[in-house]
């Protein structure tokens, strides 16, 4: 029992690249909280049709933050226990997701171009700690033929994108301040 314990209370490398992620969101003035999630992400992650990417489950968990745009995505937020992930997850009628979910992708956001697209994991294909791919899907399709076609991806997986925030130049990242 005191190896189970002491071993969950070490972080693995996955959370410290994700801290580390956060951090710099935080210095390139995305207003990010250190905030324990947990039981909002099992709730979330109960509506979807597989468990989250281990690093995107990682940032969830531990942060809370309003919606910013990085890599060319616009992530929602993750700010309440009403917020446009579990929105998304609810697979609404009439919403993008009720077509999406059941297909396999789990949106996150959207293109940071303000296109309509669904910015989305693909959890049809898994690799290493659960890591899918991040895709974009045409929202057009969805609404006008009620069919998900895949335009292109994105990401090969949430900690690739992790990745080339902290070793490469200065990502551009925009969001609004939530207090104007």
């Amino acid at each position: 029992m005191f190896r189970s314990l002491t071993m969950k209370s070490m972080p693995d490398a996955t959370d410290k690249l994700i801290e580390s992620f956060a951090s710099k969101l935080k210095a390139l003035g995305v207003p990010i909280r250190r905030e324990d999630n947990e039981a909002r992400l099992k709730m979330f992650e109960s509506k979807l049709p597989n468990r989250l990417p281990r690093s995107f489950a990682s940032f969830l968990s531990r942060h809370s933050f309003p919606a910013f745009d990085l890599g060319g995505i616009s992530l929602f937020g993750w700010d309440s226990a009403s917020n446009t992930y579990t929105d998304e997850a609810s697979a609404v009628k009439g919403s993008l997701s009720e077509l999406l979910l059941p297909a396999g992708y789990v949106q996150i956001g959207r293109p940071d171009t303000g296109d309509f697209d669904a910015v989305c994991f693909d959890m049809n294909e898994q690799g290493q700690n659960r890591e899918y791919r991040i895709i974009q899907v045409d929202h057009e399709d969805i609404l006008c033929n009620w069919r998900v076609r895949v335009s292109g991806e994105l990401w090969p997986s949430f900690i690739k994108l992790v990745d080339s925030v902290l070793t490469g130049a200065l990502p551009n990242v925009y969001c609004e301040d939530p207090n104007v």
